[in-house]
């Protein structure tokens, strides 16, 4: 019984499919209604195609905006770091000059109290 109620559904099936193919292709009604629904297909394939030029188009222009911006925050890091270590380069300099200064005046210093020293020794 299962068997014949499958062949039945699939005989039903056929027929419907063999009158829905005779309507679109054999009547000038369903050839209008074929030829409707191919012009809307293609319609909606060049609006798609279209939309997604244009979209692909917007993409490629904000990567090149992104890679700009991109390349002008990493000069200003780059010009940034750069003075960072200038002004640490000309500190490092003050404080060395200080340095040999302060050394030099205690070498004066040492050198004038080696003098009296000496001086003192010889009185004696």
């Amino acid at each position: 019984m299962k068997s014949k109620n499958g062949i039945v559904a699939f005989a039903l099936l056929g027929l419907a499919a063999g009158t829905a193919a005779y309507y679109l292709f054999a009547t000038e009604d369903g050839k209008k209604q074929l030829d409707c629904a191919n012009k809307s297909l293609k319609d909606l394939t060049n609006s798609v195609k279209s939309l997604s030029k244009k979209e692909a188009k917007r993409a490629k222009e904000f990567a090149k905006s992104a890679k700009q911006d991109l390349d002008e925050l990493r000069s200003k890091a780059k010009d940034a770091s750069k003075s960072v270590i200038d002004k640490a380069a000309i500190k490092a300099n003050e404080w060395a000059e200080k340095a040999s200064e302060a050394a030099g005046s205690a070498k004066d210093i040492s050198a004038e109290y080696a003098s009296k020293a000496k001086s003192e020794i010889n009185k004696a």
